[in-house]
């Protein structure tokens, strides 16, 4: 609808005034609608059981590097970031949330609020050690720090703090084990359900973090790198 702006005019060698209508022709505003999908990387999740004991259990998280885990010596095998091997839990049945995506390392620049996601090794213990993931710069920082227990593995990509930044609509949930051996495991998850599971000591003995970060499921997009579709 075009919008009326009334003017005031002073009319010379007057103090009255007069006042002329303009109509001003309505603006129209693009917001172009951004499919995420080429800017994506999948998390892979793996879980490893080494022998002798499960209570050496350790999950592993990578985007690259899965000639990593493998079968023989460590006992590994991929399994869903939801509820690990099919049908899962409850809340996975929604296929959105089955698999988690962050935007590819160097693709950062759609969103200018992203933080990295880096994934460290923990060789404290010393049977199939820790791999555990740093959000954002400060805890980067703190592992860089400290190498001799931290061993960086791989540059993940970048997620958002915030629910639907740049498209970012699936929560990730973080528990830490605490294992019988005295090991800690850091499992993430975009499965509720599944984190609440992992809590019971007589499980996993997990300690519940909650929302580390938001990431992607497959066909997200974004209006102007700020919304939420998908």
């Amino acid at each position: 609808m075009p919008t009326v702006v009334h003017e005031p005019i002073i009319v010379p060698g007057s103090s009255s005034t007069t006042t002329t209508t303009t109509t001003m022709a309505p603006t129209t505003t693009t917001i172009p609608l951004i499919c995420l999908n080429p800017l994506l990387q999948m998390i892979h999740r793996f879980v490893c059981n080494p022998p002798p004991s499960p209570s050496n259990v350790d999950h592993a998280y990578t985007i690259s590097q899965q000639s990593i885990y493998t079968t023989s010596p460590f006992n590994c095998m991929e399994e869903d970031l939801c509820g690990g091997t099919p049908p899962g839990y409850p809340d996975c049945t929604n296929p959105a949330i089955r698999a988690g995506y962050l935007i590819q390392p160097g693709q950062q620049a759609i969103c200018p609020d992203l933080i990295q996601v880096v994934s460290f090794k923990d060789t404290s213990f010393p049977a199939n050690s820790d791999v555990l993931l740093a959000f954002g710069q400060a805890e980067i920082n703190f592992y860089r720090a400290n190498p001799a227990t931290y061993v960086e593995l791989e540059n993940m990509g970048y997620c958002s703090t915030t629910f639907c930044y740049c498209g970012a609509n699936v929560p990730l949930y973080v528990l830490i084990g605490n294992l019988a051996s005295g090991k800690k495991d850091h499992f993430y998850t975009t499965s509720l359900d599944e984190a609440i599971a992992g809590i019971p000591t007589s499980v996993y003995g997990g300690t519940f973090m909650g929302i580390k970060c938001y990431i992607w499921n497959f066909n997200a997009v974004s209006f102007c790198g700020l919304s939420c579709v998908g």
